[in-house]
């Protein structure tokens, strides 16, 4: 299976602690993107 350089979940505490945006990869502009729903528990 092809990883495409995906960040794997236990990966990103360190990033955020690390507190470099660049090691949390490329971002998408965010045209189109709207809120659908809001649950609360």
């Amino acid at each position: 299976m092809l990883d495409f350089g995906k960040i794997k979940p236990e990966e990103i505490p360190g990033i955020i602690d690390a507190k470099d945006r660049s090691l949390a990869g490329k971002t998408l502009p965010a045209h189109a993107l709207y809120l659908v729903e809001v649950k609360y528990k």
